[in-house]
């Protein structure tokens, strides 16, 4: 198999030494394997956050690519070490919930836990640190999957992963609102929501859920709204340009989830807008 790429995801920021000398690691044991840095601006244990950011990059990928993903509050506890492989691409990671957005309804999933590194890596390979886990277990892991090992020879199966909740979607019928929350910022301010995946076709929306718990649906689109916790009602518009600069709209971005936007300004800030906050998806 020809080396693949790695893909990498951490909590460390960029002022410290932990994202390089994981690729530092990765390159010793796997030089021709190409690297990707997703972001290592995951705030500190933000696990949630970590496992919607892997869902929304996974797809554009190459085939075959391994993701590491070091979001890891629990290192050098009990949580185990993991491996897992699913329709053409690897994951390694802390079993923590960091892969749920990913392997939702990927019944073909095969995790195994990291336990044969060692034996794998040969004399000399230094033994593992308590707290960078990320070095020590996950790079080298990563690194001979992209090479080509098979996975299963990293340790035994893994069974009864830990996973974390999934967003809220849900709807109250074919006529009824749909209620989701709020997710996170990007660096822009704008806001995306758990409301989606959605397509715009003229004046018809349809909404095909990205998670369970909303039936698919078609909506008006010049009658939808977005009613914010605070009463606040927002536009669904076609992009930042259809309104005047200042003005807070409803938009589909580019992951085909409902988002909140300002025409050159920041959404979090000028709507108070906070991770969580239920929103409301309602057409008249």
């Amino acid at each position: 198999m020809q080396d693949t790429c790695v893909v990498l995801l951490s909590d460390f920021g960029s002022r410290d030494v932990y994202a390089g000398v994981m690729k530092g690691v990765i390159s010793r044991i796997a030089p021709r394997v190409r690297l990707i840095d997703l972001t290592h601006e995951i705030p500190p244990g933000d696990i949630r956050q970590a496992a919607f950011r892997l869902w929304q990059a996974f797809h554009h990928m190459p085939r075959g690519a391994v993701f590491l993903a070091v979001v890891d509050p629990g290192v050098g506890t009990a949580r185990r070490p993991l491996a897992v492989r699913c329709e053409g691409f690897s994951c390694v990671g802390p079993d923590n919930g960091i892969f749920t957005y990913m392997l939702e309804g990927r019944l073909d999933a095969k995790a195994f836990e990291i336990s044969r590194l060692e034996d794998l890596l040969g004399p000399g390979s230094r033994p593992h640190s308590n707290t960078f886990h990320g070095r020590d277990v996950f790079a080298p892991a990563a690194a001979l999957l992209a090479r080509g090992m098979d996975i299963a020879r990293l340790g035994p199966p893994a069974r009864n992963l830990v996973r974390i909740s999934l967003p809220r979607l849900s709807s109250d019928g074919p006529r009824g609102p749909v209620r989701g929350e709020a997710l996170h910022a990007d660096g822009f301010g704008n806001m995306v929501t758990s409301i989606g995946a959605l397509a715009r076709s003229g004046d018809v929306v349809r909404l095909d859920p990205w998670v369970p718990g909303c039936a698919p649906l078609i909506l008006p689109a010049s009658r939808v709204r977005l009613r914010l916790g605070n009463g606040r009602e927002l536009h669904l518009e076609h992009t930042f340009g259809s309104v005047p600069v200042g003005t807070p709209f409803a938009y589909i971005g580019s992951d085909n989830l409902l988002e909140m936007g300002v025409n050159g300004g920041n959404a979090s800030d000028l709507l108070e807008l906070a991770s969580g906050t239920e929103i409301i998806l309602f057409w008249q």
